[in-house]
Parts: C-alpha cells; sequence; structure tokens
C-alpha cells in the first residue's frame, strides 16, 4: 500500500461562501495492486458484487418510478416557496434558536409575521 497525500480547496462551507478559500491536505492510502488488494481481504466476492449492484439497480428503478408516480399524480415536494406550513415552520425554528423566545411566542410571532394559522 502507498500513502498518498492531496491538497484540496473548498469555497463554500455549510452552504454560505468563505471570505477566502480555504485550502487543505488530507492522507490517504491506495492499493498498488490486485494482488495486495486481495491479500488484505478487501475485495467483494463474485456473489456479493452481484448483490451489490442488483440492490443498485432496484434502488435506482424505485426512485425513478416513484418520481414520475408523484409527477403524474401532481404530487410536488412541499418547500418554503410553495408551502405556507413550511414557511411557518422554518421561520419558527429560526426565531426558537435566537434563544430569545418560548416556543409558545414563537410559534404566535411566525403565525403574525406570515398571516398563516398553524395546520396541526
Amino acid at each position: 500500500m502507498q500513502n498518498k497525500t492531496k491538497t484540496a480547496t473548498v469555497e463554500t462551507a455549510y452552504g454560505k461562501k468563505l471570505a477566502e478559500p480555504l485550502a487543505f491536505d488530507f492522507t490517504f492510502t491506495v492499493y498498488e495492486s490486485g494482488a495486495e488488494l486481495q491479500q488484505a481481504g478487501d475485495i467483494m466476492s463474485l456473489d456479493e458484487q452481484v448483490k451489490t449492484r442488483n440492490t443498485q439497480r432496484e434502488n435506482k428503478a424505485r426512485q425513478q418510478a416513484q418520481s414520475a408516480a408523484f409527477d403524474a399524480a401532481g404530487i410536488v415536494k412541499p418547500t418554503a416557496e410553495n408551502d405556507e406550513q413550511v414557511r411557518l415552520k422554518d421561520l419558527h425554528k429560526t426565531l426558537m434558536l435566537s434563544k430569545k423566545y418560548t416556543d409558545e411566542q414563537a410559534r404566535k410571532m411566525a403565525s403574525d409575521l406570515l398571516g398563516v394559522e398553524w395546520a396541526e
């Protein structure tokens, strides 16, 4: 096995743009041959490979069929842009994170600000 070190640079962290790009190094090990991979016992048997690939194919087909079924039924994922209850919950969560309000105060304030009543 061989150790390799690489450098990566990121410009965003947790959805926010950084003031300056952040560079960092990371080290990992790589196999140099198939024999080394086999000796380490890190190789999948043919049966394991078949099972893994079949599971991947099943999951992909299910996801595609589910998306098509949702589209055909007119089901749209609720987001803050298209669902007032999601907006209400998001605002409540933000108010609670400020630690300035009780749950009851944050619920009332969010409802008052958005003009939306809680569906619960």
